[in-house]
């Protein structure tokens, strides 16, 4: 039976999206300006990068606030609220916190990371695995390589070993799942994924702090794994959720695990050849940048891609541009190729552009939504924390990538 509430979403986006502003915020000239935002990106929003990190970080803060026990709140959905702590995300959120705090001299935001570290130890299952969310005992293999790195960059803060025995824990739970051509099955969203790639990042940032060899054998033959499934045109396989084209989240999950990889300098990786596999689909997407897509600010990346690189979306997933953004602020780092850096800068105008100020409502003021426009496409009327996590991360990469900044997450 068809559900009417969804019948009226797909018919009238636009009303439905006013319908969850005015539920959530009540109606009024503030509520307006706000819709205008959601349908039409504010292309004149002159704010410097740095009001708008800024603005970024205390959203993620009251982010944090919303929930009780350190984790960060999954989302914030018009209409329903907050979510509860998210495991997965809050674990990657460390590190951004983290990030800030060293540029900036923020000691609260240390403070936040230990908070969060320390509530994902708490909530750690005796296999070593990192739950999929709060709501049962699931445990998911993407999730808990997102936590390790986490962890790591407590344990490289603080020296606290108790967070690199959490992280041990995790990474010996991720090689006694492993398949022996190098997958993971057991235990993920939707089978094995080329995203993976960002567990291995995972797994090689333990075994250096560890010193085990284990590690860097299983994160080495995911990787190899990975490989088998990109085709001739850079394009990967099975990297999308379950059946649809891979979003520009997951594809930018797999670019950054495989880019974070080859900067390892292992020698055991850079034998992979993995910047060659980074550089064909990097460029794709960057031509795609180049376009200008119908009814979207110039930069912003349609949401999905298909296998000849081909997109016919009419909205943009605003998580995977920013991610992209931070993937080819790296990219200029690495390869000194400074052309990477002024199409991030381009996404990454796109994104800011869509980002609200001077609202009194503080549960969304600061922060990104999942997608553009906001009611339809990826987490549709919502602000998932991921995607200001990885906005933040894209602004301070945009300032330090030259003097070498690297976020480990």
């Amino acid at each position: 039976m068809t559900d009417p509430a969804e019948t009226f979403r797909m018919s009238y986006p636009s009303l439905w999206v006013t319908y969850r502003v005015f539920r959530s915020f009540g109606v009024g000239i503030e509520q307006l300006r706000l819709l205008r935002t959601y349908l039409k990106a504010d292309s004149t929003n002159e704010h410097s990068d740095q009001r708008c990190l800024e603005a970024a970080i205390a959203w993620l803060r009251r982010a944090q606030d919303a929930c009780e026990g350190g984790g960060v709140s999954a989302a914030y959905t018009l209409g329903k609220g907050w979510d509860r702590a998210y495991p997965e995300t809050s674990g990657y959120i460390i590190a951004t916190f983290l990030a800030y705090a060293e540029l900036f001299g923020d000691t609260s935001c240390v403070e936040r990371a230990i908070r969060i570290g320390n509530w994902e130890t708490k909530i750690q299952t005796p296999s070593g695995g990192v739950l999929s969310n709060l709501a049962g005992p699931e445990t998911r293999v993407f999730n808990t390589g997102q936590v390790i790195l986490g962890w790591c960059a407590l344990y490289e803060k603080t020296g606290d070993p108790s967070y690199l025995l959490s992280a041990t824990r995790a990474a010996d739970y991720l090689c006694r799942l492993q398949e022996p051509d190098g997958s993971w099955v057991n235990d993920t969203y939707c089978g094995p994924r080329t995203y993976h790639a960002r567990v291995d990042w995972a797994l090689l940032r333990v075994a250096r702090l560890a010193g085990k060899e284990a590690y860097l054998a299983a994160a080495e033959k995911n990787l190899r794994w990975v490989l088998a499934q990109q085709r001739e045109n850079g394009w990967f396989c099975l990297c999308g959720f379950h059946d649809d084209p891979p979003n520009m989240h997951v594809i930018g999950y797999t670019l950054r695990g495989l880019l974070e990889c080859h900067d390892t300098g292992l020698p055991e990786i850079l034998r992979l050849h993995l910047l060659p596999h980074i550089e064909r689909p990097a460029e794709a997407l960057c031509a795609s940048a180049e376009r200008n897509v119908a009814g979207m600010p110039r930069g912003m990346l349609p949401s999905s891609f298909d296998q000849r690189w081909d997109s016919s979306d009419s909205h943009s997933c605003l998580t995977g541009n920013a991610q992209f953004a931070c993937f080819l602020y790296r990219m200029a780092q690495i390869t000194e190729e400074r052309r990477y850096a002024a199409t991030a800068s381009r996404i990454l105008s796109a994104v800011k552009s869509t980002q609200l100020f001077h609202s009194t409502f503080d549960e969304i003021d600061g922060a990104i939504a999942g997608s553009y426009p906001i009611h339809k496409g990826y987490m549709s009327c919502a602000y998932p924390n991921w995607a200001t996590k990885f906005y933040a991360d894209a602004l301070m990469l945009k300032r330090f990538h030259e003097g070498g900044l690297s976020i480990h997450a």
